[in-house]
């Protein structure tokens, strides 16, 4: 079980990968009705899309909520989804043998495991009952006027639109996402042929996802250990894979001045705004009122179909597997919906 205890939210998720169920727990939440057709849209977008590049294992990913009549929470629930297409004998020949970069190892050293099926609790498969509540929370957000979207900025060496690159608008963004393409402002087709290369190569690819959050309230967040950064960074750092997150322009900011990086104030029809957004929305921990605007590295995928070096733990020698199995190829497109369910977690507890 994994928990998340904000200043207001609550979350346990339960179950591992090839489990009967996962699930997760939430108090905490506001009284408000979700709408549950929109909540099985969204999280179809965390599913396998069919492509070539995404594994072929199929879940429904219904969740089942207690606590919920008709989409009515009243503050607690509990949502569970079963899982119906489980194959553990795909593993069977790496126990004790953990997959390089996987969590497998690092499991191992805390828990004393040896039979790393499925990858357990630290699966990409736990991030569908994070989707369910992170859904719920862009939902009740969206109804205060914040809407977050996410998309592939890159894959591998392939790069599309970015914030960075001029003004993007919200509807533009909710346009590509009903359309059910690839989730990139551009150059998709360029990012699918390089996650087929990578795939028929036995190997696998990350990228970048960027994530906007529109219409985000002024004021919220504090300094220190109460920044909205931190707050908005550890929720998504949850998500398997994503080994690192900066916002506004980053890392880009170390290599101009500060002439260059401020974000000059000015006054437009009696309101307070920025010339430009380096900042990404936040500074000192707050909120500024202007979009709110990230970016989050994925690592390639580490179940690769290529012969690796490992350790057999149970014999004490050095060994080599190759993985088999269902495994993505590029888990980015999947990890776009995870992305925006941790976001909106950690903007709504903090606007609670």
């Amino acid at each position: 079980m994994s928990t998340f205890n904000g200043k207001k939210i609550r979350l346990e998720i339960f179950g591992q990968s090839h489990s009967d169920t996962i699930g997760v727990k939430a108090s905490g939440f506001p009284s408000f009705k979700f709408d549950p057709v929109g909540l099985n849209k969204f999280l179809a977008r965390r599913k396998p899309t069919g492509q070539n590049y995404s594994t072929a294992r199929s879940e429904p990913d219904v969740p089942v909520f207690e606590g919920v009549t008709d989409g009515e929470i009243t503050g607690s629930f509990t949502a569970v989804i079963r899982n119906t297409d489980t194959r553990s004998a795909d593993y069977s020949e790496l126990v004790g043998k953990p997959r390089p970069s996987h969590a497998d190892y690092a499991w191992h050293l805390k828990d004393g495991v040896t039979d790393f099926t499925g990858g357990g609790r630290f699966s990409g498969r736990m991030t569908a009952p994070l989707c369910v509540v992170g859904g719920i929370a862009k939902d009740f957000l969206e109804g205060l006027g914040i809407k977050i979207f996410a998309y592939v900025k890159s894959i591998g060496k392939i790069d599309g639109r970015s914030y960075k690159d001029g003004e993007i608008a919200a509807d533009e963004l909710e346009r590509l996402i009903d359309s059910g393409a690839f989730p990139a402002l551009s150059n998709g087709e360029n990012m699918l042929d390089e996650i087929a290369e990578a795939k028929a190569q036995g190997d696998s690819v990350g990228g970048v996802i960027e994530c906007i959050v529109f219409g985000m309230k002024k004021g919220v967040g504090d300094c220190l250990f109460d920044g909205l950064e931190g707050k908005i960074s550890s929720l998504v750092y949850a998500v398997p894979a994503v080994k690192g997150v900066e916002f506004g322009d980053g890392f880009d900011l170390a290599k101009v001045r500060g002439s260059v990086s401020n974000d000059s104030l000015r006054y437009v029809d009696g309101k307070v705004v920025t010339a430009k957004n380096s900042a990404g929305g936040i500074n000192g921990g707050i909120s500024s009122g202007a979009n709110i605007t990230l970016s989050v590295a994925i690592r390639p995928t580490p179940s690769i179909a290529k012969e690796q070096d490992t350790v057999d733990l149970i014999n004490k020698v050095n060994t080599k597997i190759k993985i088999k199995g269902r495994h993505d190829a590029c888990i980015v497109p999947r990890a776009v919906p995870c992305i925006e369910s941790a976001v909106a977690l950690a903007i709504l507890d903090e606007i609670l």
